[in-house]
């Protein structure tokens, strides 16, 4: 055996180790400092959440932990499914039509519940969420979570899912 070889990779993987504590406390320190800050700016937002997992479902595939920053509640609601995320409300989706690949009679109207502040806090805090990776957040917060954000700090709830 050679252990001038196995002294170098050892030596590495120490480097990466260390490395890797460092990034997960310069993240830990960036997600405080800017969460801290939407709250600030978006005086609407009492609270954010997401969930993050790794999916049950075993069909021949691996399974990977993945965060579903694209799905987030604000104030104990979807985004996707609020009634304020959208300038506008489809009354009528119209007909589909194959050839222009478009809706023809679409009708949409001005969405009175539409909230520019709570809409652009949306964007912010999911292009926020997004500059972190899977690492952090699994160590931050762990596997099978809904995190729920708050001026006060994180909670941390089981996540039920399939």
């Amino acid at each position: 055996m050679d252990n001038e070889k196995f002294a170098i990779l050892k030596e590495k993987q120490n480097e990466i180790k260390k490395l890797k504590k460092e990034m997960i406390e310069a993240s830990n320190k960036i997600f405080t400092d800017i969460s801290k800050s939407i709250f600030e700016e978006h005086p609407k937002v009492k609270s954010f959440s997401w969930t993050q997992y790794t999916p049950y479902f075993n069909d021949g595939e691996t399974c990977y932990f993945s965060v579903n920053n694209d799905y987030i509640s604000i104030n104990d609601q979807s985004v996707d499914e609020s009634d304020w995320i959208s300038e506008t409300k489809i009354t009528n989706y119209g007909t589909w039509n194959r050839e222009k690949r478009i809706y023809e009679g679409r009708v949409e109207v001005p969405n009175l519940n539409y909230d520019p502040e709570l809409a652009k806090a949306a964007d912010e805090i999911r292009e926020f969420l997004k500059q972190f990776d899977d690492d952090f957040f699994l160590e931050q917060f762990g596997d099978h979570a809904e995190v729920v954000v708050t001026e006060d700090g994180v909670n941390i709830n089981d996540c039920e899912h399939d």
